[in-house]
């Protein structure tokens, strides 16, 4: 009694189940359904747009149209023409004539003319960019390269002169590694500072020894002399005489120079082996940066410090800086021979990678493991450089 009893409320579930599995199997075949509607219509519209005929540029039908309109033009020959004489069509029928007027004459046949198939277009050949007369942006790497004067080297001392005068002048404060009271809370500041200033010694030493003379037999420029010796003094030194001054005379003095060049007393060589040497400074320059970028202890085994780190971060960040505007210069200036090294992809890729360096800007420098959950600022900024460097060493084997 007990189970029959049971049987009917069993009966309302098992049609429940059955209603439900029928709705979930209308629910799929109605989604088929519209899915394959769709393809359908897509691909109806697809048929449809290869199927309409394409604008033709041909003189044949360039020519009909004026005809079909009406007007007294002379027939284009047909497309056939371009292999062959065409039959002749049949002359329409000539209307009547008045009596008194006199019977026209019956011109000569004509030899059909062959019509000859056009030449074919032949694609434009780009302009050579002339440089320092062009701005060339690279939109996918960022990086646009500048404008350069026909004098060479002209844009290379006004770059280092731009770059030094707005850490001394330009930046609030100015310069900061001296600084007794306000230098103590702007760290980052001071360390950039820096970095700058480490570029701008081995520019400015690639300047004096190489890219100005004409050989190992030519003389020093002794105003880039006077400026290389000012820029080693001490960046801490608060007076006598203060980093500011030294710094300060060193720009006087590269600005001297760079009156020389416009004048044409001295000159600056767009050379291989001038490329190659600074190429090398800069490679030379970056490993340095690069181990300061990775190095956890010191070799005395104490561990790097947290509030180190973002000292090594904010040095190589003005490095970089110092170098990405310089090698855009250069990328401009030396364009030729880098065409000679068949190296203008790689300079474009070291600029690239610079530009990314430029880019990382955090609010805080972090130093979590390299497969931690925090982030490794000095571990992101390696990656660029030492792409940077690896190039510069492929370069420099040219």
């Amino acid at each position: 009694m007990s189970r029959r009893a049971q049987l009917p409320a069993a009966a309302p579930a098992v049609a429940t189940k059955r209603v439900l599995r029928l709705f979930v199997l209308c629910v799929l075949c109605l989604s088929g359904i519209l899915f394959l509607g769709r393809d359908s219509m897509a691909l109806q519209k697809h048929t449809l747009e290869s199927a309409a005929p394409a604008p033709s540029h041909s003189p044949s039908s360039e020519t009909s149209a004026p005809a079909a309109a009406g007007q007294a033009q002379p027939a284009a020959p047909s497309a056939q023409t371009a292999h062959g004489p065409s039959q002749p069509e049949p002359s329409p029928a000539a209307e009547p004539k008045p009596s008194g007027a006199a019977p026209a004459q019956t011109p000569a046949p004509k030899t059909p003319a062959v019509s000859q198939p056009a030449p074919a277009l032949k694609p434009e050949p780009h302009a050579p960019t002339l440089p320092g007369h062009a701005e060339e942006k690279h939109e996918e790497h960022g990086v646009v390269l500048p404008q350069i004067s026909p004098t060479p080297g002209v844009t290379f001392v006004e770059t280092m002169i731009a770059l030094m005068e707005y850490e001394l002048k330009g930046r609030f404060l100015g310069w900061r590694p001296n600084d007794l009271i306000v230098g103590r809370f702007t760290d980052n500041i001071n360390n950039y500072q820096l970095g700058v200033l480490e570029a701008m010694r081995f520019t400015t030493l690639r300047l004096k020894d190489s890219l100005t003379r004409m050989g190992e037999a030519d003389t020093y420029d002794r105003d880039l002399e006077d400026a290389l010796n000012l820029f080693m003094n001490k960046a801490t030194l608060f007076w006598f005489p203060s980093a500011e001054t030294s710094y300060g005379e060193a720009v006087d003095h590269l600005k001297k120079f760079l009156e020389k060049l416009k004048t044409g007393r001295r000159s600056f060589y767009y050379r291989v082996d001038n490329l190659m040497s600074l190429m090398k400074s800069y490679g030379d320059l970056l490993g340095n940066v690069n181990k300061s970028l990775i190095i956890d202890r010191y070799p005395d085994g104490r561990p790097v410090s947290w509030f180190a780190v973002d000292d090594y971060f904010y040095y190589a960040k003005g490095v970089a800086h110092v170098m990405y505007e310089i090698l855009k210069v250069a990328r401009v200036g030396f364009y030729e021979q880098l065409v000679t090294l068949d190296a203008v992809d790689i300079m474009d890729e070291i600029l690239h990678e610079l530009h990314r360096a430029e880019q990382m800007d955090p609010w805080i420098v972090l130093d979590g493991d390299l497969d931690g959950f925090l982030a490794n600022h000095r571990a992101n900024l390696n990656a660029p450089l030492s792409e940077v460097a690896h190039l510069i060493t492929i370069v420099s084997r040219f």
